[in-house]
């Protein structure tokens, strides 16, 4: 393997020019800076990138501590493949040489005191935070710490970090907007999980689209616990006898899996998709479930997780340089496509009901 000496051998410069060089001091000339770099490439040098700490007193290393327990979870409800998020996100940092240092948090452990420990032992230069809640242990211990940190997800409205997201604001308010223009009146609302920060967006840009339209929001329209199939079917069952109040003609969930279960309930209850419930999703390019074989396409939002990658290591390593507080935080919103099925349709003039 190629060392610095070798560089300077072959160019008759000293190892203090072609290390300067190498490391993005300014002090060298661009054609000196260029002929150094030309022959660290025919050389096959590689930097000793703990020699490298030693100097800078930086690791080159992003850290990601994952919930064991809701990544679990979250694959049984067919998110996005959680390895394949991993890959593609240490492949992005090994590009721009840094390396991805992932852990987990098994269901006994404390998870600040994973952070905590981390930062003492002085291994990482930042942290990914993932699945971000409204009320955030860890991103509170971060800022507190004032050690560097970027969300993967929708922030805590009141934190200052920097966070790369799907607009959660738009995969509401697309559907939203189709599902009024074709005349529906009550719209219902289903999360697949309580307390996310991007549940709690899709909350508000649901209400605020509905008073833009000059419609009054119901409560019993808004229901939180999607995930939880027996949850879903005793809501469903009391959304459409109309004993939680007048029943939607329309309903969007969080995902195709609580569409999916959603769909296979309201069968179970006579109801047909669209004919007499629309049915809009949205897909984030996980696993698709089995939908009842009478629901035709479905309307969705998409988004594919793996496209937040890129933009998440380029800040994650920009972030990595500067410490919490931050006053300016770059964000950064990735665009859903819209992709319109034939599970919506004008709703009936007398919608139909159950026994």
């Amino acid at each position: 393997m190629a060392t610095l000496k070798d560089i300077s051998s072959r160019l008759g410069l000293s190892t203090a020019t072609v290390s300067r060089a190498l490391n993005g001091f300014d002090d060298v000339s661009p054609d000196t800076r260029k002929r150094i770099e030309e022959a660290a490439r025919e050389l096959g040098y590689v930097p000793n990138r703990a020699a490298k700490s030693l100097v800078s007193g930086r690791s080159n290393i992003i850290c990601l501590i994952a919930d064991l327990e809701l990544v679990r979870k979250n694959k049984k409800l067919g998110a996005p493949d959680f390895l394949e998020l991993i890959s593609s996100l240490s492949s992005e940092l090994a590009e721009l040489g840094y390396d991805l240092m992932f852990s987990v948090k098994t269901p006994k452990q404390d998870v600040v005191l994973q952070y905590s420990e981390m930062i003492k032992r002085g291994v990482v230069d930042s942290f990914i935070v993932g699945a971000p809640a409204q009320d955030d242990s860890r991103i509170k211990f971060l800022e507190d710490a004032k050690f560097p940190f970027t969300v993967h997800g929708l922030a805590p409205k009141d934190s200052n970090a920097p966070y790369v997201s799907a607009d959660n604001a738009q995969i509401i308010r697309d559907p939203l907007l189709a599902l009024l223009d074709l005349g529906h009146q009550r719209v219902g609302i289903i999360h697949d999980h309580p307390g996310t920060t991007h549940g709690a967006l899709r909350t508000e840009t649901y209400l605020s689209t509905l008073k833009d339209a000059g419609q009054s929001p119901s409560e019993h329209l808004i229901f939180d616990h999607g995930a939880d199939a027996t949850a879903l079917r005793s809501y469903l069952l009391g959304l459409f006898s109309e004993r939680l109040g007048p029943k939607p003609t329309a309903l969007m969930c969080g995902t195709v899996h609580v569409a999916a279960e959603a769909a296979r309930i309201l069968s179970d209850l006579g109801l047909g998709i669209p004919q007499d419930v629309s049915l809009v999703a949205h897909d984030d390019g996980g696993t698709w479930p089995a939908m009842p074989a009478s629901v035709p396409e479905l309307c969705r939002t998409y988004f594919d997780w793996t496209e937040t990658c890129a933009p998440l290591a380029r800040m994650a390593i920009a972030t990595s340089q500067t410490k919490p507080p931050y006053d300016d935080p770059e964000r950064q919103l990735i665009q859903c496509e819209m992709i319109f099925g034939r599970s919506i349709a004008k709703p009936k003039d007398h919608p139909a009901t159950i026994t």
